[in-house]
């Protein structure tokens, strides 16, 4: 449903890609003959390592390009630049195209790294400093166990998939709870499923204006379909 808001272009599932770019900034830090983060003079010892200081959030357009990256714009707007007579002024209008659009990624398994909710965070805090983020996860564990029991399949013992699915929301309502309450919006599925109010009051706090979803509209529905229906925005839905 949030991309049927404007200028909206949030991305499918894409395998937690994200906390794989995370690896590039971690082994800046990592100890070794020299930490990769400062200036190592060229002077005898040292002349393997030598670089200057590398500044503060140096990774953190090569970690946003990441983001581009695995969510690239509409197919009908790549073939507009590739048939374009200009590669230059291709690369203006894609420029400036995508200067329009708000980016996102579903992030389903963010708790699957081999990080905190804490690390998680100051990644993303550090890397991402004006993004929001929407944790959606559920009250009813139960219900929850059953629902991927009946859906997937997976190597793990069934017995061991309630502490599992445990673990995954204690990771994303940690992570809600170390990010400020302007940048990180933590819903329910019982509760929004059934009223649209709460969706809508998400779709203010990012920043939206006149913009109201008339109903909830299902992208998976029954598993893997959409709902038939279409859903209406409202008359001037304006993008932050």
């Amino acid at each position: 449903m949030i991309n049927c808001l404007p200028n909206v272009r949030v991305g499918g599932e894409n395998n937690n890609e994200l906390y794989i770019a995370s690896k590039l900034e971690t082994n800046l830090e990592m100890r070794g003959f020299a930490g990769l983060r400062s200036k190592v003079p060229a002077r005898p010892h040292f002349e393997a390592w030598f670089r200057h200081e590398i500044p503060e959030q140096a990774m953190a357009c090569t970690i946003q390009k990441v983001l581009q990256t695995i969510n690239p714009p509409p197919e009908e707007i790549q073939q507009q630049i590739i048939n374009s007579d200009s590669s230059e002024r291709n690369a203006i209008a894609l420029d400036r195209y995508e200067t329009s659009q708000i980016l996102g990624a579903k992030m389903i398994r963010v708790q699957s790294g081999k990080w905190t909710a804490l690390q998680a965070s100051k990644f993303f805090n550090y890397n991402f400093p004006c993004a929001k983020y929407i944790i959606n996860t559920r009250l009813n564990t139960d219900n929850q166990v059953a629902s991927q029991k009946n859906t997937f399949e997976g190597p793990a013992p069934l017995e061991e998939l309630p502490d599992r699915i445990k673990r995954q929301n204690d990771f994303l309502t940690q992570f809600a709870q170390y990010m400020s309450e302007d940048k990180a919006r933590l819903i329910y599925m019982e509760e929004w499923t059934n009223n649209v109010t709460q969706l809508n009051e998400v779709v203010e706090w990012l920043g939206f204006r006149n913009c109201q979803y008339d109903k909830v509209l299902h992208n998976n529905k029954d598993g893997y379909h959409h709902d038939d229906s279409s859903i209406d925005l409202g008359g001037g839905c304006l993008a932050p």
